[in-house]
């Protein structure tokens, strides 16, 4: 039987990246899924994918930093699907990439905005869905190894990647008695659109592969390649599923090596 086989799971920044990917994998185990992302055309694309395996899906647009759009998603949800087993916080941002004293106050609080205020509402609305409809849950988020080894000029990335981590292990114990899982995940270098869009003017005047100029310029990674959001997904996946039921308020590392702590 599929791993998530009828389960209801509410992915955040559904539309690319890691979250397609998500999605995608969800679907291939029996999920039901509702999706969340402020890119009604990424989520188009998503939908598409989808539609070709038959999935049962709805997508829904809005900004995970924006309380009513938070709450619009969740009702939604649960209207139309009954209930919340699963929820993966995936939504997320960079920042410009500038030193912390050149940072301005807007390219700090977007980010705070969207990678920790977003994961808190959401955990928040998932948390109380699960807590009144009793049977537990998983609530999943996305954090990164910026948030255990801070990168030059990502300041405000890697605080909320940390923020993630604590908030998560907050909640674990504060849940844990409703059985509810609350865990996350620490991407390394994966090849995501958020990385691209860093990276590519670099890659254009280098002529380099986003993998060879990883290779090259970033910290080693043993397994000798880049990562892909199929990797991060099959991660989630088993956190999602009751493989894991006896584990909470962990922050994984999911980066070939690149990260062992």
């Amino acid at each position: 039987m599929p791993l998530l086989q009828n389960r209801v799971a509410l992915v955040t920044g559904a539309g690319s990246g890691i979250g397609q990917g998500v999605a995608l994998r969800f679907a291939q185990e029996g999920a039901r899924l509702a999706l969340f992302d402020i890119r009604q055309a990424s989520l188009d694309e998503t939908a598409d994918k989808l539609k070709e395996t038959g999935a049962d899906f709805e997508c829904f647009s809005g900004d995970v930093s924006l309380t009513e759009d938070v709450a619009r998603f969740f009702d939604g949800a649960v209207k139309r699907f009954g209930r919340i087993d699963i929820c993966v916080n995936n939504a997320g941002i960079g920042n410009p990439p500038l030193p912390l004293v050149q940072m301005t106050d807007e390219g700090f609080d977007r980010t705070i905005a969207v990678n920790l205020r977003g994961v808190f509402l959401c955990m928040r609305a998932a948390g109380r869905q699960m807590i009144a409809q009793g049977g537990g849950g998983r609530i999943i988020s996305v954090s990164s190894q910026a948030g255990k080894s801070g990168f030059a000029m990502l300041a405000p990335y890697c605080a909320t990647k940390a923020g993630v981590i604590l908030m998560t292990r907050a909640m674990a114990k504060e849940v844990g008695p409703m059985g509810i899982t609350v865990n996350c995940v620490c991407p390394g270098t994966i090849d995501t659109p958020l990385l691209r869009g860093t990276l590519d003017p670099l890659l254009a005047a280098t002529g380099q592969t986003l993998e060879e100029w990883a290779l090259k310029n970033g910290p080693p990674i043993p397994l000798g390649r880049i990562g892909y959001p199929v990797d991060v997904a099959k991660l989630i996946t088993f956190l999602a599923s009751d493989e894991a039921d006896y584990m909470t308020g962990q922050a994984i590392n999911i980066s070939g090596g690149q990260e062992m702590h």
